[in-house]
């Protein structure tokens, strides 16, 4: 479960970097990062558009929820 975890954190970072280096659009490695990670942003999503939590700002809010979640889920396990 952590590496799962961690695969998927990872993932979340290089969907973060990818576009300052290539084009979102037309770039492989950006979309399937999206493809990996975006079941876990879904669910933050709905919930902080629920809150009306993060909804006029240029910043992906629910992108960063879920990448501090998975983070924190992450370094909490092996602890568990």
């Amino acid at each position: 479960m952590q590496v799962t975890l961690s695969l998927v954190f990872f993932t979340m970072c290089v969907r973060s970097i990818a576009p300052l280096f290539v084009n979102p659009e037309e770039s492989r490695l950006y979309a399937i990062s999206c493809y990996i990670t975006e079941p876990f942003v879904i669910p933050t999503r709905f919930i902080l558009a629920k809150l009306n939590v993060g909804q006029n700002t240029p910043i992906d809010v629910a992108f960063l929820v879920s990448s501090l979640i998975i983070w924190l889920l992450v370094n909490l396990l092996p602890t568990i």
